[in-house]
């Protein structure tokens, strides 16, 4: 085994190490952190909506401090799902990037092997 090959090997392990290191950890880090949040969230949802039970027969402030919080958990529900999304996309894009580098890697070694034979 020349040096050539013996450091394409090395190079071919270091970028499947560091694939499985931002596939596994990364995006699983972030998700496991966007979950917790959403439980959190879900639960005080839960919270209010019961106490808006109680609060329909209140006086005009409650009822509008009531919509106030229907409305800001609305606005964080929907950055939470927007985060999901982006962490999907940020997940593909990572995997289309580790598949082309996969691609060209094989690409380069034949033209190599190709050089090598003339």
């Amino acid at each position: 085994m020349g040096f050539n090959d013996f450091m394409n090997k090395v190079r071919q392990w270091d970028n499947r190490s560091a694939q499985w290191i931002v596939r596994h950890f990364y995006i699983l880090f972030f998700e496991i952190i966007l979950v917790v949040i959403f439980v959190a969230t879900f639960m005080n949802a839960l919270k209010i909506i019961d106490v808006g039970i109680d609060i329909q027969k209140g006086t005009l402030l409650e009822r509008l401090l009531m919509t106030q919080s229907i409305n800001t958990l609305l606005i964080v529900i929907l950055l939470l799902f927007n985060s999901f999304w982006m962490l999907y996309i940020f997940g593909s894009l990572l995997r289309l990037r580790s598949l082309l580098k996969n691609i060209d890697f094989n690409l380069s070694r034949r033209s190599d092997q190709r050089h090598k034979d003339k």
